[in-house]
């Protein structure tokens, strides 16, 4: 009996310890149940959220690219691009599933291999192929099927309609580089579809033709498949940018100079800076640059001898020869070490103790005795040797600064450099040497150390023959800025312009066989030819002074205005290694201004 009883109270105790056990755990687990349903349920909620929705950004459509006339020259088409995302993926299969992509699809760019065979941990996203062929499309889109963050995304990409013609103008785009994505607060940029201008106009208009990047919040299953779209941020695309171009005279001018091996030409009104025309030949394709370009066809286009990829209007330096005669005619004037009266005699050379320095017309013993209006006319260099004489280098370097040479002409357009007007304390501080009497005469034709720009050219005829208004060059209509007007005297500038009349229609003058016989106006303007090498005193004597040797020949130049009597458009027209500014630039302006006035540029 006591027995049964010591073990009825012993299964009791059992029980009660048993059942409190289960109580505590039950009193346990509800309690967590109800801490995490109701206490931690938004925590909970958000993870949740963040495996079942993605949010996306969304690169907004690039803003077209129009010509004055409103005539497109940069828009979008449609095209596909594959790209992985590795989020997609668990980091420790990242390796294998990189292996699977290269295996599926051997032919891949060989940067894109290497990028999938060196995963860098820091990096999201992996662009496989842009611009997709439908075959090679349905085949990714089979394989995005099987691998888990293999994406096939339809985007625009950018178009140019009037390629090598333009392309030293618009420029192209590219993916943006590490330097790019750091010094941006546009987080869309990481993305594998963004593009961002790479020059010109698409690099300095950037953020203006990008527009701005929406959002949209979508479902994924747990394959992270698209399920629904939840809620959505429109993008905004970039604005439209209408040029100051005209497309036809564009067209005219480069078509005019690809009957040289490689050349210049810049057109621009000469009260607002507006750029009418802007060529550098030869052109490029800049649509190679949507995708990604073969190395083989990159290294031909920078290994090309005549330059396709250098921006000669606004990153060619050269000597402005001749061009910058009107520059120390005006110093001479506008300190009055000359007047319309002065003159001097040219023999064909100007002796500086036992240096010899050579006017053009050194074989026919010299011009004889010119005044100003005829040396401008007739480009006589020992005329200027003579005023050069009875000035400082600094006098002639003030001038032509003000005339914006040596210094940016701040066009809205990158790639641009400066030129160089020397001084003395430049060849003191750069050339550890002392100025010379020689330095100051070759300086005084615009040889020796100076060096400018087409467009910086085109900008000093331009102020010259506008009233001295100190106009910036553009070439979107966004832009326009005019200086202050410069302070020189206006019976100076006349008798410059004189000069420039003379050049082409006297019968003395340097052009005067590229004149217009039969029209309605006239131009003006002034000759240059740049040497390259030098021409030694023995060539001279046995008469080898030209050289057939292409790369040995002077640049032609040309820089000129129209119409003459009522000046509105100013040009700079460079042909490298052409020989005579005369002979080959200058019929080129002539048919440039023929063309401006046909197509109703200027009345």
């Amino acid at each position: 009996m006591n027995r049964r009883l010591a073990e009825r109270r012993l299964f009791t105790r059992r029980a009660f310890i048993v059942s409190g056990f289960k109580a505590v755990v039950g009193v346990s687990i509800i309690s967590r149940l109800a801490y995490l349903q109701i206490f931690r349920a938004q925590h909970y909620k958000l993870l949740s959220d963040k495996n079942r929705i993605v949010s996306q950004q969304i690169i907004p459509a690039r803003g077209n690219i129009l010509d004055s006339q409103g005539k497109p020259l940069a828009v979008n088409k449609n095209s596909y691009s594959v790209f992985w995302d590795m989020m997609d993926t668990k980091p420790g299969e990242r390796e294998e599933v990189a292996l699977k992509i290269i295996k599926e699809f051997p032919n891949l760019d060989e940067d894109v291999t290497a990028k999938l065979q060196t995963i860098d941990r820091s990096t999201r996203f992996i662009l496989l192929q842009e611009n997709v062929d439908w075959d090679t499309l349905a085949a990714f889109y089979i394989l995005s099927s099987k691998i888990p963050g293999v994406n096939v995304e339809k985007n625009l990409t950018r178009h140019y309609l009037s390629p090598e013609i333009f392309a030293h103008v618009i420029g192209y785009t590219g993916t943006p580089t590490k330097s790019d994505l750091e010094n941006s607060d546009n987080t869309a940029l990481a993305l594998p579809t963004a593009k961002i201008g790479r020059c010109c106009i698409e690099r300095g208009y950037n953020e203006t033709l990008f527009g701005k990047t929406g959002i949209k919040n979508i479902e994924v299953n747990s394959r992270r498949q698209f399920v629904r779209l939840i809620d959505e941020i429109r993008e905004v695309p970039g604005e439209d940018i209408k040029l100051t171009i005209n497309k036809n005279l564009q067209e005219f001018v480069y078509n005019r100079l690809s009957n040289e091996e490689s050349a210049a030409c810049v057109v621009m009104n000469i009260h607002t800076g507006a750029i009418l025309s802007f060529v550098s030949y030869p052109g490029y394709d800049n649509n190679i640059f949507n995708s990604k370009i073969d190395k083989a066809v990159l290294n031909e286009l920078y290994k090309n001898p005549y330059k396709p990829m250098i921006n000669k209007v606004v990153s060619g330096l050269y000597s402005p020869g001749s061009t910058f005669k009107m520059i120390t005619a005006l110093a001479g004037l506008s300190k009055g070490v000359i007047t319309r009266y002065t003159t001097f005699h040219c023999s064909g050379e100007f002796s500086i103790g036992r240096y010899k320095y050579h006017c053009w017309r050194w074989k026919y013993n010299g011009h004889g005795s010119v005044n100003l209006v005829q040396a401008i006319a007739q480009s006589c260099d020992v005329y200027f040797y003579n005023v050069a004489m009875m000035l400082s280098p600094d006098d002639i370097a003030k001038v032509a600064n003000d005339f914006g040479l040596g210094v940016p002409t701040n066009i809205d357009m990158t790639g641009e450099v400066s030129g160089l007007i020397p001084t003395k304390s430049w060849k003191k501080n750069k050339r550890k040497q002392p100025w010379t009497k020689g330095d100051t005469v070759n300086m005084s034709i615009g040889q020796g150390f100076s060096l400018s720009t087409p467009l910086q050219l085109a900008r000093m005829v331009s102020i010259l023959v506008n009233g001295m208004n100190p106009i910036t060059p553009y070439l979107c209509s966004l832009k326009k800025n005019i200086g202050n007007k410069l302070n020189y005297k206006k019976e100076h500038i006349d008798l410059i312009m004189e000069g420039m009349e003379n050049v082409i229609n006297d019968p003395r003058g340097t052009a005067y066989k590229a004149r217009i016989i039969e029209g309605d106006f006239d131009f003006a303007g002034k000759t240059g030819s740049s040497q390259v090498v030098r021409i030694t005193e023995k060539q001279r004597h046995e008469f080898k002074t030209v050289s057939d040797d292409y790369w040995k020949k002077e640049h032609a130049l040309f820089v000129g205005y129209a119409p003459s009597d009522t000046p509105e458009i100013a040009i700079c027209v460079l042909v490298e290694h052409g020989g005579g500014g005369s002979s080959k630039a200058a019929p080129i302006a002539r048919d440039v201004f023929l063309e401006a006035n046909k197509l109703r540029i200027f009345l």
